[in-house]
């Protein structure tokens, strides 16, 4: 085991808020989420190196000192909103913990192929139950488990806003840094990748990156890979989005455009097909939900209009921009890595079909993408299980958009952002992979189980002044 420079500092200073300051270690532990390249401690070496992310670190401290408050309040009104989600989530873990008999039964009787081949060739290992499937869900218990106190933490408006600030603040952050390591790149200086780029996970060596047929670095600042830091800049582009469009500020007015700036321009250098598409269908998001809420004014549609015009006419002028297009969208399915993301879905497809109840066990199996990740490692069960639980908190989501506005305009508000969020998250798992060892991802999820649920109670304590046909808002 080996504390990095950064794990030096962030230790000490995690045991002392654990001691004297609580409260803190929830803020660090979002700030750091989007930096799943940094790591306060490395254990093991070579290919079997893996870090313990920052993160983790500051969000298992704050655990220990949550959980005692949130199993004493089970039956306060935000843990009875939190107990049908709370529930589903229970259940897609019993059955990922259920499907680990698999490896243990099949016992080496059928092969894994290696997706990431190399000279044309796949490498093959026996299925067995091995130390990678107790890591693996144990990552997935965690998230699981900061996603049910999150939810808890953020039950009132109030904490739900500072929650999405400190996020936001992080990805400005995240985003100048981003842009720091392209300045090293065309400058030629050496990026210092020693200060957050410091877990010796293989898949963490984002940074290093490069378009080899363009020769252009690729930009992946605090995060694993470009991918990854596009997934969590495209959550917090939905939040500034919204934040300036309702012109009540998360940060202030001046920030709000900042970060809205700042973070669009990290995922346009970030040479992230996830980060070219997802803006595409944040836009398509973005609009649907403010014509939904009636606020769709034409000003709106000019300004993406104006911003489309500009990205084309940049992609026009400037032939690295057309490089750089072409590669990465135009031709992604002719890449090595397109290819291999591919091979790694039809394989996960295949196992499915061989063991479709349970999987071949969680952990088993790679695949980028979310649907056969799920089918190959869990089976329908486990497919299923998750399916309803992401189904029950967009319903819940969609609903409070569409009427909390006549009982309590802000959960409106934030209820239609983070539907938005959430969308974009599914859109970027659907496509890149199902990111459960990230923890922004159960952040988001657990800031969407915080909404409260609509119910006739709700109605009846906070009755809308012009109120017709309750039962019509209920259902």
């Amino acid at each position: 085991m080996e504390v990095t420079p950064i794990g030096w500092a962030l230790i000490p200073l995690g045991i002392i808020f654990f001691l004297v300051a609580p409260d803190r270690l929830y803020f660090w532990m979002v700030f750091f989420l989007p930096f799943s390249a940094t790591a306060v401690v490395n254990i093991g070496s070579g290919d079997s190196a893996s870090g313990v992310q920052a993160t983790i670190f500051f969000g298992a401290l704050w655990m220990v000192r949550e959980l005692p408050r949130f199993v004493g309040a089970r039956d306060s009104r935000a843990g009875q909103n939190l107990r049908q989600p709370a529930n589903q989530l229970r259940w897609f873990v019993l059955v990922a913990l259920v499907s680990l008999i698999m490896p243990i039964w099949i016992n080496g009787r059928m092969y894994i192929e290696d997706p990431e081949f190399s000279n044309g060739f796949s490498n093959s290992q026996p299925l067995l139950f091995t130390l990678r499937n107790i890591t693996q869900i144990i990552y997935l218990v965690y998230g699981v488990l900061l996603s049910v106190l999150v939810a808890f933490r953020n039950s009132e408006v109030r904490e739900l806003v500072r929650s999405i600030r400190i996020f936001l603040i992080s990805s400005i952050f995240v985003s100048l840094w981003g842009f720091l390591q392209l300045f090293c790149s065309l400058l030629n200086i050496a990026y210092p990748a020693y200060v957050f780029n410091t877990s010796a996970t293989g898949s963490a060596q984002g940074y290093l990156d490069q378009l080899e047929d363009l020769g252009i670095s690729r930009i992946s600042s605090v995060a694993t890979e470009p991918s990854t830091l596009a997934a969590s800049l495209l959550i917090a582009f939905v939040f500034v989005l919204f934040a300036v469009t309702r012109k009540l500020p998360l940060i202030s007015k001046g920030w709000d455009r900042f970060a809205l700036v700042s973070i669009f321009g990290a995922l346009m250098i970030s040479t992230s097909t996830a980060a070219y598409l997802g803006l595409a269908i944040v836009f398509v998001i973005y609009m649907v939900l403010l014509k939904q809420m009636r606020i769709l004014r034409r000003g709106h549609i000019v300004a993406l209009l104006m911003l489309a015009g500009l990205v084309g006419l940049t992609v026009t002028l400037f032939s690295p921009a057309q490089d750089i297009f072409t590669s990465l969208v135009v031709g992604k399915g002719e890449t090595y890595s397109g290819i291999a993301r591919a091979y790694s879905i039809a394989l996960a497809a295949q196992y499915f079909l061989q063991y479709p109840i349970l999987g071949l066990g969680w952990g088993s199996v790679t695949s980028h993408d979310l649907v056969f990740k799920l089918l190959s490692n869990t089976g329908i069960l486990g497919f299923s299980a998750f399916c309803l639980f992401l189904y029950s908190l967009l319903r819940r989501l969609w609903r409070g958009s569409r009427t909390f506005g006549m009982v309590d305009p802000e959960w409106r508000w934030w209820s239609t952002c983070l539907l938005g969020a959430c969308l974009v998250m599914v859109f970027t798992n659907l496509t890149a992979g199902f990111d459960f060892v990230f923890e922004y991802l159960w952040f988001l999820l657990g800031l969407g189980m915080s909404v409260p649920p609509l119910s006739s109670a709700l109605l009846v304590k906070h009755p809308p002044p012009d109120l017709q046909g309750q039962e019509a808002i209920v259902t």
